[in-house]
């Protein structure tokens, strides 16, 4: 052999570990089971069997087990095929350790299956791992068949607090509606009342003691002059509501006088003037128009 590789003892170590070789040009070692009808046993033995499917399995496990390339593998198997093909040329056998041996018979390469030969089948790794995980994934499966759901579970105490949350804002809601109500109505009031009060108070101040004669006459206290007619209708309406008697009339194109009629006495117009101011044009004047 030519070269220093022993590839007889990787060829069996491949048969073992595979249950195959392929060698070009001579064909390819296989494992087959052979039973023994009188022993009712099962042996194995190895065959050659003609041709072969071409690959660099063998060629990659002699380079991973002597650290070298796979071309100087495959170049070293080559030797070895070449050489297995001289040897049984010379009636040579060319044994494979722990096999048996390739021989020539009638011009063809054989295989004798050496007689102590013995193989036990190991579970391959990969083999072995997919029938676990086919266990595994099979008793997965049984026990999502036989999964029984579970009851939902409802979360009552946020349900509870969302409840309460929406009664609190409720209650607030109707809390602010009704105190705004009660407020404007407690403010129409309290000016109704004062208005009311205040055309006591000046028709009081016209009494005069019983042998003195003072005539009452109406008079229009401007209120406000109003450079819209809007602005002017509304105020003149919101004070009519409350009770007051209230007029508008206009003194050119642009402008509208809202005013009180109400009697007093020549002396006491002062006095209703003032009084008037206070309740209805606190930063302004009354004055009385004609």
């Amino acid at each position: 052999m030519q070269s220093n590789f022993d590839i007889s003892h990787y060829v069996s170590q491949f048969l073992l570990r595979n249950k195959y070789c392929y060698l070009h040009g001579i064909g390819s070692l296989k494992l087959v089971t052979v039973f023994d009808k009188e022993a009712n046993t099962t042996s194995y033995q190895v065959q050659l069997l003609p041709g072969g499917s071409i690959d660099d399995l063998f060629a990659n496990f002699v380079a991973t087990s002597e650290q070298v390339s796979i071309s100087k593998a495959a170049n070293a198997i080559r030797e070895y095929n070449s050489e297995i093909r001289s040897q049984l040329d010379e009636n040579q056998n060319v044994i494979i350790p722990s096999i048996g041996y390739f021989t020539k018979l009638d011009k063809h390469i054989i295989f004798v299956t050496d007689n102590n030969f013995s193989y036990q089948p190991s579970v391959n790794a990969s083999l072995k791992y997919a029938s676990n995980r086919s266990i595994a994934e099979t008793k997965q499966i049984e026990e999502e068949t036989t999964f029984v759901p579970q009851k939902a579970i409802v979360n009552w105490n946020k349900i509870i607090l969302f409840i309460s949350l929406l009664i609190v804002v409720a209650i607030a809601i109707y809390f602010i509606a009704t105190q705004s109500k009660n407020i404007t109505a407690t403010q129409e009031e309290a000016t109704a009342n004062t208005t009311s009060g205040i055309n006591r108070a000046v028709l009081d101040t016209t009494v005069v003691q019983p042998d003195t004669i003072v005539a009452n006459t109406e008079y229009k206290f401007l209120i406000k002059t109003y450079s819209t007619l809007g602005a002017a209708v509304k105020r003149y309406q919101q004070l009519l509501s409350y009770g007051n008697k209230v007029g508008l009339q206009t003194s050119d194109s642009i402008s509208y006088q809202l005013y009180i009629s109400m009697p007093a006495s020549a002396l006491d117009t002062t006095q209703a003037k003032d009084s008037l101011r206070v309740i209805f044009n606190p930063k302004g004047s009354i004055s009385i128009i004609p």
